[in-house]
Order: C-alpha cells, then sequence, then structure tokens
C-alpha cells in the first residue's frame, strides 16, 4: 500500500515492515534462494543518512522478487508457511498477503519474470505473483545486508537479507513509475532520488551499478532509460513534481527537490 505523501504513512510503519521481514525471512528458508528483497524495504535498507535535510525511505510492504521456478518441495508451501504466521490472503487483493503489524495493516507482495510477458501474474509455487521485467536481474544480483530488530512477536532477532543490489532496484523502480504498468505513485519517485543520492556506497557507485544493467541484459533498462527521459529530465516533468509531492508537509522546498530528482536523473543517463 501506498500514500501520497511521506506524513500520511503511519509513525511505526518502517518499523512494523522490518519486524515482518524479520518474521517471514527466516521461515522461508527453503525459498532463500530463489527469493530477493526489492521495493521501498529494500530501498531503505541499502540507503543511509539522506542528505540536504529530506526523511529516508518508508513503506508499509514487503516486497520479494521470486524465481519463477521456486518450489518448496515436500514441507510445505509459501502461502502454508506464511498462513502459519498470520498473514492471510487479502480479501480486496487476492494476489496481496496481509497481516496486522502493531496496529497495521502489512502487505507481502511477489513478483516474478516470465519470457516475453509484461505484466499479468503467475502462480509461484501456491502465490500469485506479478510478472514484471527486471526481477531475474534483482535475484542474480543480490548483497546480503544484516538486519536486526524484533519480530512480530517480540523477539529479538538478526537475520542476513538478499536484498536486490541498487542497479537492478533502480531498473525496478522506474519501471515501477513509467514503465507499461506504471503506477506513477510519488514514492517511487522519491524512492529513485533516495537510491542514487542516498546509496551506502555513494552516488557514483549507483550510477555505476545502473549503467551496467545495459550490458548485462537487464530486461527493464530500456524502459528505466525511456522513463529517465520522459519523466526526469526537466524540473516540470512528471518525477520530479511527484517526488517533490511525496514530500509535501515534511520538507518544504519543493523547488530544490525537485532540482535534486533532475540531477540525480541526467547522471544516471550521463547528460
Amino acid at each position: 500500500m501506498k500514500h501520497e505523501t511521506f506524513a500520511a504513512y503511519p509513525p511505526r510503519s518502517l518499523a512494523a515492515a522490518e519486524s515482518a521481514l524479520l518474521t517471514i525471512w527466516p521461515t522461508l528458508n527453503r525459498y532463500q534462494d530463489d527469493l530477493v528483497l526489492v521495493g521501498g524495504l529494500a530501498i531503505h535498507l541499502l540507503t543511509k543518512q539522506v542528505p540536504g535535510g529530506w526523511p529516508g525511505g518508508v513503506t508499509m510492504d514487503v516486497d520479494f522478487g521470486i524465481a519463477l521456478a521456486a518450489e518448496g518441495g515436500q514441507y510445505g508451501t509459501i502461502r502454508s508457511d506464511l498462513g502459519g504466521l498470520g498473514f492471510e490472503q487479502d480479501k480486496d487483493q487476492p494476489n496481496r498477503l496481509v497481516r496486522q503489524v502493531q496496529g497495521i495493516s502489512l502487505y507481502v507482495d511477489f513478483l516474478t519474470e516470465a519470457p516475453h510477458a509484461i505484466g499479468g501474474s503467475r502462480l509461484v509455487d501456491d502465490v500469485v505473483a506479478s510478472v514484471f521485467p527486471g526481477i531475474n536481474r534483482a535475484l542474480t544480483s543480490r548483497r546480503l545486508v544484516k538486519v536486526s530488530g524484533h519480530d512480530v512477536y517480540g523477539a529479538l532477532k538478526t537475520s542476513d537479507i538478499a536484498v536486490a543490489e541498487i542497479g537492478p532496484l533502480l531498473v525496478l523502480k522506474l519501471n515501477a513509475f513509467g514503465g507499461p504498468t506504471g503506477r506513477r505513485h510519488p514514492k517511487d519517485a522519491y524512492d529513485v532520488l533516495l537510491a542514487v543520492t542516498s546509496f551506502v556506497d555513494g552516488p557514483r557507485a549507483a550510477v555505476k551499478s545502473f549503467k551496467a544493467e545495459e550490458q548485462l541484459r537487464n530486461t527493464g533498462y530500456a524502459t528505466a532509460v525511456e522513463t529517465l527521459r520522459r519523466d526526469f529530465s526537466d524540473i516540470d516533468a512528471d518525477g520530479p513534481l511527484r517526488a517533490a509531492t511525496f514530500l509535501r508537509g515534511r520538507f518544504e522546498d519543493q523547488k530544490r527537490v525537485r532540482e535534486e530528482v533532475v540531477t540525480a536523473a541526467r547522471f544516471l543517463l550521463d547528460e
């Protein structure tokens, strides 16, 4: 679930999402070779203290990329494993799992990549996974990030989580914003800014990793570049305007945010 502005997110939403992640990841240990964390929580884990005074990442979802052929064998399924943790199929959106965590509805989504398909969904193991270009690259380019905190039961946990590298993650975010099935959510535009300016290894490393996706045949790369040129290259374009909207109520220098988004886009495009 995405809100239009940062201020609309409950104060505990990010902590609740991390609690859900620390609960889910060990339980899906049979699938871990075929899973990678993507989405807003991945942006949060790959970024550091944000320069410029604007806030860091936030989310109410746990998004996983999953290999199309993933299966649990004879020891249960994803839905049965997560059902035992209280994550149930959402009544209104049957392709999502949901659980109340700290009074917040936390959603779990799965994305996969299918040959010659854009959009739609596939049944993977026994969960419905949305088809999305670039997931296979995210699965093959992962880094382990140590995450510590309390799970949904209150137990202190530490897990090494497989998180999509910043290059594939930027491709996914740009496709989520402006691709054929793009949603043009303000949060996705803001996440692009965070991924470049606040990457833990520095902005230059983020740009280099993104550009490498062209040679690595990321199926979402061409659309990501098209989205940058069309939606992020001008201060009055959709991306900068919506990224600034996301910070309304938290950071009022809207023009500065828009300028930073354009600068990040031009570095990604090498312009």
